[in-house]
């Protein structure tokens, strides 16, 4: 499991929230070894810095995962101005995306399950075949443009999508959307516990 992920559950060990973050880091933790084979197996790479998936792009998140990034961003980053800047929903992209990183990502050890999944997993269609498209920003270079999967061990984005639905009820959101509610409940879960997290309510 991801020292952050783990450090977080540990922090909320006695809650509800602690459960919730629990169960989402265990799918993440089977995102990452299910993705990693398949990517190795069926030679998928994305071309190292890329980064263009991010660009233009605001990921669909759940309430958990909302939870899972605003606990990361007020108790392990302690980013006052990145907070601020996901407060403001200005933006087109993700508020999160950092073109100067080499992650492109400011919460990559708890990014959502889309964010997880996109050029590193195969899909559904709707006869029920597997299927793997190559990224349209990867110039083509490190992937197989098509892939038709016949085999029952490689699990599709569908299969994560329902395993991350069933956590808990809860309408899907924009990540600035999302985040910002969660901040409000996990500012005030850390209240009650004694953390210091410094972070004003979300308006």
């Amino acid at each position: 499991m991801c020292d952050d992920r783990e450090k977080l559950i540990d922090m909320f060990s006695s809650t509800h929230l602690g459960d919730s973050l629990k169960e989402l880091s265990l799918i993440y933790d089977d995102v990452e070894r299910d993705t990693e084979e398949f990517c190795e197996e069926y030679s998928i790479h994305c071309t190292l810095g890329c980064g263009e998936c991010c660009e233009n792009f605001m990921p669909d998140i759940t309430p958990a995962e909302a939870n899972m990034i605003a606990s990361y961003l007020m108790l392990i980053k302690k980013d006052m101005s990145l907070i601020e800047k996901v407060k403001k929903k200005t933006s087109i992209h993700c508020p999160l995306y950092d073109s100067n990183n080499p992650y492109h990502c400011q919460v990559y050890s708890v990014r959502p399950l889309v964010c997880r999944l996109f050029g590193q997993c195969a899909s559904k269609m709707k006869d029920g075949k597997k299927i793997f498209r190559r990224c349209r920003f990867s110039g083509g270079c490190l992937m197989p443009e098509r892939l038709e999967i016949d085999s029952s061990e490689i699990k599709t984005m569908d299969e994560y999508g329902l395993r991350l639905q069933a956590l808990e009820s809860g309408d899907v959101s924009d990540l600035d959307d999302g985040v910002c509610k969660a901040l409000e409940e996990v500012g005030l879960i850390s209240g009650f516990l004694g953390f210091d997290s410094k972070t004003p309510s979300a308006s």
